[in-house]
């Protein structure tokens, strides 16, 4: 039985099943990480404080999404034993980034349909906490405000994406990169 080759390019074998691997499991990932920040965020008993665990645990999940350009650079070079350029690790990085922004965004947007109410009871958890601060009331009030308009602005569709694919496209740009000097083939020196 004869194996099936991947369509190449100049030679070279097509990088999409390591974007679209690493891609999809990443975010998956950042958007269950994000779920359990924003849950966290409801659930917390407002401290007054301008930083809180429930906030670091976004971050986390930003920087762990941030190694799904090394993972598809590696798993690029281990299955096809290829020589990977820094540019290609570059490509293959932010490609993957931006997988992973719009598979975060598509299940952020079917979780909306199974609790509509989340993005609410957020923004409600986070004023709940600026109101607990020790600051004055006007102070106050404009954080609110401007809080609750980003969030409320944040969650469209096309904004996620345009915040996400940059974002994770240019961490995994670097990683990619990174991935493609330590785990791609050297080329052969004549």
């Amino acid at each position: 039985m004869e194996e099936i080759q991947e369509p190449t390019v100049s030679g070279n074998p097509s990088y999409w099943t390591s974007v679209s691997i690493a891609g999809v499991i990443f975010g998956i990932v950042v958007f269950v990480i994000s779920l359990i920040s924003s849950y966290a965020t409801i659930n917390s008993e407002p401290s007054g404080s301008f930083l809180n665990p429930t906030q670091l645990i976004g971050t986390v999940g930003c920087l762990i999404g941030a190694f799904a350009g090394m993972l598809a650079a590696w798993h690029y070079a281990k299955e096809y034993d290829a020589v990977i350029k820094l540019g290609k690790g570059a490509l293959i990085g932010f490609l993957t980034g931006a997988v992973i922004a719009v598979v975060n965004v598509l299940l952020s947007q079917i979780w909306s349909l199974v609790d509509p109410d989340m993005l609410q009871k957020v923004i409600d958890s986070t004023i709940a906490n600026y109101e607990a601060m020790d600051l004055p009331d006007e102070q106050k009030q404009q954080m609110i405000d401007i809080t609750a308009q980003s969030l409320r602005s944040a969650n469209s569709l096309w904004r996620q994406l345009l915040m996400g694919i940059p974002l994770y496209g240019l961490l995994n740009l670097i990683t990619g990169m990174i991935g493609a000097k330590v785990f791609g083939k050297k080329e052969e020196q004549f």
